[in-house]
């Protein structure tokens, strides 16, 4: 499964917990993870239609960014932890390079 699913599963579990929430805070953490999943998806779509490295690269970063987003968000809004399987199997700063010294350098 990947992250991005995983981070989409971990929002539609927490979304019933907190359905029926009028606190502001809660909305607001709530609207920021959907921001998160929907930009990780749309990277996911721009990689699959477009791929490169970087494409591809951005994605993941994006989709584990969320997961990892989703994993504190649920704790902080339902008091409970999704034990995750180990998704992030190579560090992300790894990939953030490859990004940054294609857009700032031009080097794949």
């Amino acid at each position: 499964m990947t992250a991005l699913n995983l981070a989409r599963q971990l929002l539609d579990s927490t979304r019933r917990h907190v359905e029926t929430s009028d606190d502001p805070y809660v909305i607001s953490r709530f609207g920021d993870w959907q921001i998160r999943v929907d930009v990780a998806a749309a990277l996911l779509e721009r990689a699959e239609t477009h791929p490169s490295l970087v494409a591809a690269t951005e994605a993941h970063i994006a989709a584990a960014e969320a997961l990892l987003f989703a994993s504190a968000t649920e704790f902080e809004l339902t008091g409970q932890r999704t034990a995750l399987p180990p998704t992030l199997d190579d560090p992300l700063r790894d990939k953030y390079r490859v990004v940054g010294n294609y857009h700032l350098n031009g080097v794949l």
